[in-house]
């Protein structure tokens, strides 16, 4: 495709009114395929030529597609160069400006439009700050739309779309949504931006750039914000899920887990908004354990908003709910990845926790406690580090149990118990007899060596 020789004329036609689609279509397209000239001098030429043509493309030639027409790539092509457009100082005085058009897109049109807008949004604020704190509130009041919407979405999904190929029942009354009912077995169905698991799970993250920016801004939102945001983790979503639907699931799921990494990101800082919803949030936390898919980046990302948790007195949310989380399945899941990669953080911040409430354990729980411990510190897929740890928190349960023995019952247990513990101490001895001589005599040829074999 040839590049745009003469950016005011062709400008000039990309607008014409009786221009038909695909001839609009392929006019961006070739402009598109030219963008490599904003990196040149002629970057400002360019931008007044073309900038007020693709706001008129995006605000009133077309209206947002909710089905994946020429239309909707006119837009999507549109909304792409936009967001490739170099943020030097050239650009400054149509930030205003690109901001307005990037948020009206991305409350008004669809998924994949709206995920690129966030982007435009997100790195205008970024690298333009603080000039554009006027601007930073419309996007915040539609981070709260999609929250309220949150049931919602999830109700559309996966009550709604259960039965393959038959109608959805809409959110809204719009044209678009009978528009997107009627095309719901044809595979070209576009969500919209304020009905999806991904603009959701894009969103805490340039939230807590906002705040962080614009400290003025935590009192004004923090307040209606955070109720929604612990609604929306607290979604249980299906009990079962239909393979068809096996992605919105993984979706759904991301976007909570996202969410939690924005609310423990608040407990140090804002611990006065959080401390009412402290139970809330460790419950859902751990059912999000329970319930999330084998994705070892989701999966690993809960856990570290675990460790945040512990990290503060919030941890005392997540004592009740001990039985749950010495559950294997519940820690690390049931894929083979997720066991391999994640079972170190995982009993890290189980032995954290046990060791926090160890003096109100039943023996029951100290039995499960220290089967589980005990094996891992003879898991030899598992480093020193863990087994160490393992073995730390056997040696602080023994005061407990020696103080469960109220009686002649539990007194027996908690010699059975006791016994079960040293037993696992010989028996990670009996390992260190095989292993440590080796381990010695590596560790003298290596300091034998002479200084240069080292390198």
């Amino acid at each position: 495709m040839s590049p745009v020789q003469n950016f005011e004329q062709h400008s000039r036609h990309l607008v014409e009114p009786d221009l038909p689609i695909q001839a609009r279509l392929q006019m961006v397209m070739e402009v598109r395929d030219s963008l490599e000239i904003a990196h040149t001098a002629e970057y400002l030429n360019f931008l007044k030529c073309y900038f007020r043509a693709f706001s008129g493309i995006l605000l009133q030639i077309t209206k947002p597609q909710f089905v994946d027409n020429p239309e909707h790539k006119l837009r999507n092509i549109v909304v792409e160069i936009l967001n490739r457009l170099p943020h030097s100082e050239v650009l400054r005085p149509f930030v205003q400006d690109l901001l307005k058009v990037a948020m009206q897109v991305l409350t008004t049109d669809n998924e994949e439009n709206g995920l690129i807008c966030i982007r435009i949004i997100f790195d205008l604020l970024r690298n333009f700050r603080p000039t554009l704190e006027n601007e930073v509130q419309p996007f915040l009041d539609f981070v709260c739309k999609i929250y309220q919407n949150f049931k919602l979405t999830v109700s559309h999904f996966f009550d709604n779309m259960a039965m393959t190929g038959e109608d959805v029942k809409p959110m809204e009354t719009s044209l678009s949504d009978q528009v997107m009912n009627t095309t719901v077995a044809t595979g070209s169905l576009l969500n919209p931006s304020t009905r999806s698991f991904k603009i959701v799970t894009e969103s805490p993250l340039v939230v807590m750039f906002l705040f962080q920016l614009y400290s003025r801004l935590v009192q004004a939102n923090i307040p209606q914000l955070l109720p929604l945001m612990v609604s929306a983790i607290s979604v249980p979503g299906p009990e079962r899920v239909p393979p068809h639907l096996k992605t919105h699931f993984i979706e759904l799921k991301g976007a909570q887990v996202k969410t939690v990494s924005f609310l423990t990101y608040l407990l140090k800082s804002y611990a006065d908004y959080i401390r009412p919803h402290e139970e809330s949030i460790c419950k859902s936390i751990v059912n999000l354990l329970v319930t999330c898919s084998d994705s070892v980046s989701i999966r690993k990302e809960l856990l570290i908003s675990l460790k945040h948790v512990l990290g503060t007195d919030f941890r005392r949310g997540l004592f009740p709910l001990i039985d749950t989380l010495l559950e294997e399945r519940v820690l690390v899941g049931t894929g083979r990845a997720c066991f391999e990669t994640l079972r170190p953080l995982a009993y890290s911040l189980l032995a954290e926790i046990v060791h926090h409430v160890r003096q109100d354990l039943s023996l029951s729980q100290l039995s499960r406690i220290i089967y589980l411990f005990s094996s891992n510190m003879h898991d030899a897929s598992l480093s020193l580090s863990i087994h160490t740890t393992c073995a730390r928190l056997m040696l602080n349960l023994v005061e407990p149990i020696f103080e469960k023995g109220v009686d002649q019952q539990s007194t027996d247990e908690a010699r059975i118990l006791l016994g079960r513990i040293l037993d696992a101490f010989v028996g990670k001895f009996s390992t260190f007899k095989r292993t440590i001589p080796q381990v010695s005599c590596d560790t003298l040829m290596y300091q034998l060596m002479p200084h240069n074999w080292h390198m």
